[in-house]
């Protein structure tokens, strides 16, 4: 891990076609993953984002400044690392520079409202998802993943069961380290058994997984390039002898727009619109 970013991850950063994740804490101690597309390195040791939804994360990074980030960019080559908040601008050059751009600088109904700014933590080296390992992996949850479905309750709707049990759809988790930040970790290989559990092999990126603990809060992310997603919080099992865990979904937090919120359980039901100050 370095503590800098280098020129060509900062060129990488700077595309539009790039997935960008934010994990932050919630007020539980529980991890929350955010896709922020407009995630990049403003300079060798400060990351800026910025907002045009409210959003859980954007609260969440305010309060408890600690979090976690990874970039993927279209030929799966990815960067993770930690962050910590500093502070927010409604104004000034990089406000400008995020409306300038097309996507936000055309658009009738919403901008970039607000930047964020943290201050690099640390930063992986170059890194890029395994995809033959990935298949591998994929088979064997599909081989042995009944053997750990739970009946009831019901949780997930249909569509998201179907749209995290598919092999397409990529997915990451994300756990509170020991140091206090949150980390983010792909694991392209989960799928969904049932409707209230994620079964998770420990390959490829097992030395990194191994890492979370059994009845650990945990957070994964599931979405499409169509810019479909969904969130899903829970505890953890723990990996068995043969590489096997799950997560058991406690909660389903719908982040797609216009409208944020708990759709499971329904008493969690704090919904956050677009944002248009």
């Amino acid at each position: 891990m370095k503590n800098y970013i280098d020129d060509m991850t900062l060129k990488a950063f700077s595309v539009s076609m790039k997935v960008g994740i934010v994990a932050t804490i919630d007020e539980d101690d529980s991890p929350h993953l955010t896709i922020l597309s407009t995630l990049q390195g403003k300079d060798d040791k400060t990351l800026i984002f910025g907002k045009f939804v409210e959003g859980m994360s954007k609260e969440n990074i305010v309060k408890r400044p600690k979090a976690g980030f990874l970039v993927m960019n279209p030929e799966k080559y990815f960067w993770y690392g930690k962050m910590t908040y500093q502070y927010l601008l409604k104004e000034g050059e990089d406000y400008t520079m995020y409306n300038n751009q097309p996507l936000y600088r055309y658009n009738t109904y919403f901008g970039i409202n607000t930047v964020y700014y943290a201050d690099l933590v640390e930063i992986s080296d170059t890194d890029i998802l395994p995809m033959k390992e990935i298949v591998f992996n994929s088979i064997s949850v599909i081989l042995r993943k009944r053997q750990f479905k739970n009946i009831s309750p019901t949780i997930m709707t249909p569509w998201a069961e179907k749209f995290t049990s598919k092999l397409d759809t990529l997915k990451f988790i994300s756990f509170i380290d020991e140091d206090g930040y949150p980390e983010i970790i792909p694991i392209i290989q989960a799928q969904s058994i049932g409707s209230n559990r994620i079964v998770i092999k420990n390959k490829p990126f097992e030395k990194r997984l191994i890492k979370i603990k059994p009845g650990q809060k945990i957070a994964i992310i599931a979405f499409a390039m169509s810019m479909e997603n969904i969130l899903l919080k829970g505890v953890f099992s723990g990996f068995n002898q043969s590489g096997f865990g799950f997560l058991d979904i406690q909660q389903v937090y719908n982040s797609m727009p216009p409208v944020h919120k708990y759709i499971y359980p329904d008493n969690l039901n704090n919904e956050v619109l677009f944002d248009k100050e």
